[in-house]
């Protein structure tokens, strides 16, 4: 695609190369929230290892995302885990080879959006030793920066139509390569929304100094304190198209990162409504908090699990079916009262665990007890019940 003057259109997600079935699959879940852009880590290793066999399985994949409605944004060199001795002269011709072959076989993809010449460069423990003198990571930084201005020159002159960009960490980084690239791009964790909002405005500032449009191509990590909601609103405001951390929840980030399971359901709806523009309540002046006994049904989940655990049994040596789904049926009104009504932590909710208990043929009766005191306690707490 040739270069753009906006691209606050992009809804993106990071990806990675995957097999036929699954790569439709999953697309298929990120169209249901009208995604159209991918950005995926190309490998130099794999390459040298792989040769033609891999150069035909980046280009299946571009043709397939583009067939499914999206476009691709491949990086080619990664600043995460570097190695220093890539950034030499000795290491040019083989970078060149491989920047080479991708560029020559993506060049006059339909699907290509833009080539991310590196993800985020300064984000690696060479620069950020702790034993470094000042000096030493000046120096540091010099062969770096010279290094992704080389190869933004190597990729343009190899392919003059299509639009370049850097990952940069933050808008901090932005400067050393704005002269270079076609497109500004920054990533944002920021576990503060004033945090976030100093990278953002930083980032559209960058953008009207250098006249460059800009884009957000990471955000979204639950271990930082980055959720997904607060990043995709500050794009919405500053009109920057977004490619978030990631689409799948799997790997070795399945517990901090992802939108979708493999399956297709989802960690957080909050997450996709703010996909689709709507947004969590955050005033108090308007924030209207539920009442799960407004029409008593609260004393009654707490009346009929009191109920349960008196006259079904807990005697595991006189299991009876029935004792099992009195409780769960019990638990699962007083669970959906606490759930709708936000009460009560998400990650593993309880109607989860009454569903895995529904599939057994013997449930944990002693389990489902407990659960049914826990939801009969935490409801009474909640709607101060006596």
């Amino acid at each position: 695609m040739k270069l753009l003057n906006d691209y606050s259109w992009v809804r993106g997600v990071n990806h990675r190369v995957c097999e036929e079935e699954q790569l439709r699959r999953e697309l298929g879940y990120g169209k249901r929230v009208n995604l159209n852009t991918l950005r995926i880590w190309l490998s130099r290793g794999q390459y040298e290892r792989d040769g033609e066999k891999y150069l035909d399985q980046i280009l299946q994949y571009v043709r397939i995302s583009y067939e499914c409605g999206y476009q691709v944004m491949p990086i080619l060199f990664n600043g995460n885990g570097l190695d220093p001795a890539t950034l030499t002269e000795e290491y040019y011709e083989r970078n060149d080879a491989y920047a080479l072959a991708m560029i020559n076989t993506l060049k006059d993809e339909p699907g290509l959006l833009m080539w991310d010449v590196m993800n985020e460069p300064a984000c690696n423990r060479w620069i950020y030793a702790k034993d470094v003198t000042p000096e030493e990571k000046k120096s540091r930084y010099d062969l770096l920066w010279s290094f992704v201005r080389r190869y933004c020159a190597f990729v343009k002159e190899a392919d003059p139509v299509n639009a370049i960009t850097v990952g940069h960490t933050t808008a901090w980084e932005i400067e050393p390569t704005a002269e270079c690239v076609d497109v500004l791009s920054f990533h944002d964790y920021s576990g503060t929304r004033k945090r976030l909002y100093e990278n953002y405005s930083l980032a559209d500032e960058l953008s009207k100094k250098y006249n460059k449009p800009i884009m957000q191509t990471e955000t979204g990590c639950l271990a930082r304190c980055n959720p997904y909601d607060m990043a995709l609103q500050a794009c919405e405001e500053y009109k920057m198209g977004w490619i978030i951390f990631n689409l799948i929840i799997q790997g070795r980030c399945d517990t901090e990162h992802g939108v979708f399971y493999p399956d297709g359901t989802v960690r957080d709806p909050a997450t996709i409504s703010a996909m689709m523009g709507c947004y969590r309540c955050r005033d108090l002046d308007t924030i209207i908090v539920p009442i799960p006994n407004r029409e008593g049904q609260a004393q009654r989940c707490v009346d009929d699990i009191k109920k349960a655990l008196t006259e079904y049994t807990q005697d595991a040596f006189d299991y009876r079916p029935s004792d099992a789904a009195q409780l769960l049926t019990a638990c699962e009104r007083a669970a959906n009262l606490l759930e709708c009504c936000d009460m009560i932590p998400m990650a593993c909710p309880p109607t989860a665990r009454i569903a895995a208990w529904r599939k057994m043929e013997r449930p944990p009766l002693a389990e489902i007890r407990r659960l049914a005191y826990d939801l009969a306690n935490q409801l009474k707490e909640v709607c101060e019940l006596l």
